[in-house]
């Protein structure tokens, strides 16, 4: 349940607000439904890093990878699908740290 939570609430607030939303949503549900440590940090990051990968997907497929491929250059990666699988890893880890920190601000205030 909160993978999708988080998945959705974030895809929705990423469309009117910037992009540090993803570590905002998953430090916010895991402060008020939070299970475990482990636990808050898998959630968040595969809750953001499937988030990512499908808004990249959808980008680079809707423009038949031009952009990506021209952004991968920019950042002298060989093909935009790399850039693709390095901007869903980090945003994974962006959001699984952040439900992790809002686990252990949980655990600091009980």
């Amino acid at each position: 349940m909160n993978f999708l939570i988080i998945f959705i609430v974030t895809a929705i607030l990423q469309l009117f607000m910037p992009w540090w939303t993803i570590a905002l949503i998953p430090f916010l549900v895991m402060i008020w439904r939070a299970k475990s440590g482990f636990h808050s940090f898998i959630t968040g990051f595969l809750a953001i890093a499937f988030l990512w990968f499908s808004y990249g997907l959808y980008s680079h497929l809707s423009t038949d990878g031009i952009m990506s491929n021209r952004i991968a250059e920019i950042f002298s990666l060989p093909n935009g699908v790399l850039l693709l699988i390095v901007t869903t890893i980090v945003g994974g880890i962006v959001g699984g740290l952040s439900g992790l920190s809002g686990y252990f601000v949980r655990k600091s205030v009980q």
